[in-house]
């Protein structure tokens, strides 16, 4: 049996994208918590602070999506990337990377700073702190550092920061949508392929651990059934975040 590693934080939604890769695969995995304030002392071996790192058997590699396709070649079962499929899954999932993912970090680069702004930071900082433990003054201090963090700098120049938030938060939500089509799985595929496991945690988690009150993707009716669909090939707690923070059950936002 291969010795798998996922190592990342619990609150990065490309960590969490390739943790469904392996769930979804039934790969059993460690996952290795990575202390955002000490990277070296767990991904230092890779001479960045990128996460997430898939390691197996000592080999690693770096890029989520590039995850899939290394998986795909060393466990062929349940395969995220079928190759005859290859050209469209490569085509929706530019629209994953280049626009659908990096919307998640667009609150926090011009969001108002309001209480619920400082809450989720707040949040985020506990939700980390549960595997590596923060000092108090670092998890107060979250909400700002979150702003001037140089990734979710990174992350804005990639960005049309002239489209408001809300226009975005439409656009994506439709985009999805048509991307689902007639389904049952994205891209009109008969099984979930890496393009399903790559949004689907990011949908749910923040319902799941106290982020928001509601599952607000279950609001459009054809979401909610493609989320319904997904859930039923992944655990539970699809995410990597500890089950004793967890708020919502996934089943009772989908009811």
């Amino acid at each position: 049996m291969k010795a798998v590693k996922l190592y990342g934080y619990a609150t990065s939604p490309f960590v969490r994208k390739t943790g469904c890769f392996l769930h979804y695969k039934g790969i059993e995995f460690t996952h290795i918590p990575v202390d955002p304030t000490k990277p070296n002392e767990t991904i230092g071996f890779t001479g960045r602070t990128q996460v997430p790192v898939l390691e197996v058997d000592g080999e690693w590699r770096l890029e989520s999506s590039a995850h899939a396709h290394w998986l795909d070649e060393l466990f062929p079962e349940a395969p995220l990337c079928p190759p005859q499929h290859r050209a469209k899954i490569n085509e929706i999932d530019a629209w994953i990377s280049d626009s659908f993912l990096l919307s998640i970090f667009r609150y926090p680069i011009d969001g108002p700073d309001t209480l619920q702004f400082r809450y989720r930071g707040w949040r985020l900082a506990a939700l980390l702190s549960a595997h590596t433990p923060l000092p108090e003054e670092v998890r107060h201090q979250w909400p700002n550092a979150l702003r001037k963090a140089p990734f979710i700098r990174a992350m804005a120049e990639q960005m049309d920061l002239t489209e408001s938030i809300s226009d975005m938060q439409m656009r994506i939500a439709m985009e999805l949508v048509a991307h689902i089509g007639e389904g049952p799985f994205l891209g009109g595929f008969a099984k979930p392929t890496m393009l399903d496991l790559a949004v689907f945690p990011q949908l749910v988690w923040s319902y799941m651990f106290g982020l928001e009150e509601q599952l607000s993707a279950a609001a459009h009716p054809a979401i909610k059934a493609w989320l319904q669909r997904v859930s039923e090939y992944l655990p539970p707690n699809p995410t990597l975040v500890s089950d004793k923070m967890l708020v919502n059950s996934l089943q009772s936002g989908l009811r």
